[in-house]
């Protein structure tokens, strides 16, 4: 593919970017929330117990580690967040979403649903392609050093692939089990780093 071919997918991605943060926004503004704090009590409430710090969460979502400390101290405010003291490290503190962090995003959990509703309509094969170009889309970005290690089948050490099986092309030696495009997962507790290639 030459550069002017990759300009319309581009465009399509920006597009679709600017659905995703307009539905984000929309509820967020609702709630008294900015974009941002959505995104951490959400990180948060995913990786709940995995001892997520200010640097961690910063690294997350690719913003300054005062930013993102500015960020949470207005969550807490709120009652949506709190820190603890870090299990292993006295230094440091985890981020831990609160009961009331877990009620706001049960109110706001279909904040995507016309999303998943125009997905749903499309025929699984084209799903599944669409969503394999998307991990391979991230893999890369994460090899060349734009975007921090995403916590995906594509990245971990424990994903096998094999283009030429005919079922299934992908396994996960972890647990023992092959897995179609769609069961690739974008945010694996159990997920072991590769080196970039």
């Amino acid at each position: 593919m030459n550069a002017s071919q990759s300009v319309p997918i581009v465009a399509a991605i920006e597009r679709l970017s600017a659905v995703v943060r307009s539905l984000q926004w929309s509820v967020a503004y609702a709630e008294g929330l900015y974009p941002t704090q959505l995104q951490v009590i959400q990180l948060c409430a995913t990786r709940q117990g995995e001892g997520l710090t200010l640097s961690a969460l910063a690294a997350e979502l690719n913003v300054s580690v005062p930013t993102m400390s500015d960020t949470v101290s207005a969550l807490e405010r709120k009652g949506l967040l709190v820190r603890r003291s870090h299990p292993t490290d006295r230094r440091a503190t985890v981020v831990e979403v609160t009961d009331a962090g877990r009620q706001l995003l049960n109110r706001l959990q279909q904040w995507d649903a016309p999303l998943r509703a125009a997905l749903e309509a499309l025929p699984e094969a084209r799903r599944e392609t669409g969503y394999e170009f998307l991990l391979e889309l991230l893999r890369r970005l994460w090899r060349d050093g734009v975007i921090t290690m995403p916590r995906m089948c594509l990245t971990c050490r424990w994903l096998r692939y094999d283009e030429r099986t005919y079922a299934t092309t992908y396994r996960c030696e972890l647990l023992g089990m092959d897995l179609v495009p769609l069961q690739l997962r974008l945010d694996c507790p159990d997920h072991e780093a590769i080196a970039a290639q």
